[in-house]
């Protein structure tokens, strides 16, 4: 460990640290051994580097056309499967706060989509994920995906593709990962739309007072947002 310690003093740019973690997580006899050869501030330091090399490697372009897009749909409906829900109904529910009319496929209030709206896929690598895009694309609606796989047919049928090279195969760009699956990439998705968050209560000129004002008030809050 002394000459793994040393190496990973050296290493100062995020991809050199998550090779270096990689190489830890597989350093014993082929197996994982995360748990026993890290401590919670060295986990830290990778999952955060992690993260911030993957959204350092996103294209901005791809980020203001997607944001082109959210701006002029008539609604705005977003899908993902699994833990990749977390960041799709976060972004559904700030969207919703801006001002925009947007939902969650397959909730009961989802209305009808078609021409004019946008439907934002969270991964977008399954078949169920193929279904909702082939059946939105049919209807006439705009399709924009958030995926490290722009090149598969979920890409191929899309308007717009913004790739965010999470871990989840550890195929194609992928960024690797120290964490199990599709971790990195669940992370980032959810940091991804709070910044895009942060770009379109700019562009369209909305105040935090507003959105505060169109969150829920049935929660019994002790005290207003900050």
């Amino acid at each position: 460990m002394d000459e793994l310690n040393r190496r990973r003093i050296e290493l100062t740019s995020d991809q050199a640290f998550i090779r270096f973690f990689v190489l830890i997580r597989n350093k014993v006899n082929g197996k994982t051994m995360m748990g026993t050869t890290t401590d919670f501030r060295q986990l830290t330091e990778t999952v955060v580097a992690e993260n911030a090399a993957v959204l350092n490697a996103v294209d901005p372009q791809e980020i203001d056309a997607l944001i082109s897009e959210i701006l002029r749909a008539k609604t705005i409906q977003i899908y993902a499967m699994g833990r990749m829900q977390l960041s799709a109904r976060a972004f559904a529910m700030r969207l919703k706060h801006m001002g925009f009319d947007t939902y969650v496929v397959y909730d009961t209030t989802t209305p009808h989509i078609g021409a004019g709206d946008l439907l934002i896929i969270h991964c977008a690598v399954t078949n169920v994920e193929l279904n909702v895009i082939t059946c939105a694309k049919q209807a006439g609606a705009r399709i924009a995906l958030l995926t490290a796989h722009p090149e598969n047919q979920h890409g191929q049928l899309a308007d717009l593709c913004v790739l965010v090279p999470g871990q989840i195969f550890g195929t194609g760009k992928e960024l690797p990962s120290v964490q199990p699956m599709a971790s990195s990439l669940e992370q980032s998705l959810f940091l991804l739309v709070d910044i895009v968050t942060m770009m379109l209560i700019e562009r369209k000129g909305v105040s935090i007072a507003q959105m505060q004002a169109s969150h829920t008030n049935l929660e019994g809050l002790p005290q207003g947002f900050a």
